[in-house]
């Protein structure tokens, strides 16, 4: 096992031992652990390998990744949140169908927000909490759209939209504000409007 060396963005770094079984690199802490595989640490994260090298490229890819999904969170609004969770929970891919096993997933998705609002604890904390945040949207959808109340080409835009596309829909309007059904109302409208604009 190689104790020298290793490379870190293309810098080779020398390796100090730090005690038994120990090393450092620069400021990731390299252990040889006893069933001689390799953990990694720098702050929070760890990473194990076969070797040094590969425990340390190893934990440098898993802070790539957490600094992504910081990145990701930092700029994402409720409604993107919205969509990403709901995607990610239902398995909504974009060529995903609106029927999977004779399930309609827009009712599944709008179901998922009704469990969020009327059970508090059917789902995590966090994931409870996201879908939570379109309750006041999917008030407005089953009064317009479900309802028969809107105008019915948006009633029909919608209900030709893929579970990827509704989840977008309703995470804009969480985007929107909506929060009550007169608001719904108003966005609804524009919606009507913007369809007749690409038409003529």
């Amino acid at each position: 096992m190689n104790t020298e060396a290793i490379t870190i963005n293309g810098t080779e770094i020398t390796l100090t031992a730090a005690g038994f079984m120990t090393w450092t690199a620069s400021d990731i802490n390299l252990r040889v652990r006893p069933d001689v595989t390799w953990r990694a640490t720098r702050g929070d994260l760890a990473a194990i390998g076969a070797t040094a090298q590969e425990a340390a490229d190893n934990l440098i890819a898993a802070e790539r990744k957490a600094d992504k999904a910081a990145k990701l969170t930092a700029s994402s609004t409720k409604g993107r949140t919205f969509t990403r969770e709901m995607r990610a929970y239902l398995h909504i891919g974009p060529r995903t169908r609106r029927h999977r096993k004779s399930r309609d997933l827009h009712a599944e998705i709008l179901e998922c927000i009704t469990n969020a609002a009327r059970h508090p604890g059917f789902y995590t904390t966090a994931r409870q909490e996201t879908f939570r945040a379109a309750y006041d949207a999917w008030l407005s959808y089953d009064k317009h759209i479900a309802g028969y109340r809107a105008n019915g080409n948006v009633i029909s835009h919608i209900n030709n939209l893929s579970p990827h596309q509704f989840c977008a829909l309703i995470g804009e309007m969480v985007d929107a504000g909506i929060t009550n059904v007169g608001e719904g109302e108003r966005y609804f409208a524009q919606l009507a409007r913007d369809l007749f604009a690409q038409t003529a």
